[in-house]
């Protein structure tokens, strides 16, 4: 299975339960679960709803792949180990947060907490 927690995204995202995905609401956000079959569908999804300066993620078996809304459209990184300079340096940035790791930020998440090796 791979596993994304949502923020900001409205009830559109109920209309993926009859496509396969679970999903599970904590207060105004969400938890995701799906095959890797629904990875493509998944990110056509996100691409439709998140905002310029956000970004989605989502953990596979071997990595996580991130989608970023910038400026100038959606930039995905796959990351491995949990480990891209990159990809930590934009989550710092459009969060204006310091993170340690990419790996711990994700353990912040109650969602993913158990997930992550």
């Amino acid at each position: 299975m791979y596993y994304s927690y949502v923020m900001g995204i409205g009830n559109e995202i109920e209309e993926l339960k009859d496509k396969g995905f679970a999903i599970e609401q904590f207060g105004q956000n969400y938890g995701v679960s799906f095959s890797k079959e629904k990875a493509d569908e998944w990110e056509h999804f996100i691409e439709q709803y998140l905002e310029i300066g956000y970004w989605n993620e989502y953990l596979t078996e071997d990595g996580v792949v991130f989608l970023f809304r910038l400026d100038n459209g959606i930039k995905r990184y796959y990351v491995e180990n949990y480990f891209n300079d990159e990809v930590l340096t934009l989550c710092e940035k459009l969060c204006e947060c310091k993170f340690t790791s990419i790996k711990d930020m994700l353990k912040e998440n109650h969602f993913y907490s158990d997930k992550i090796i």
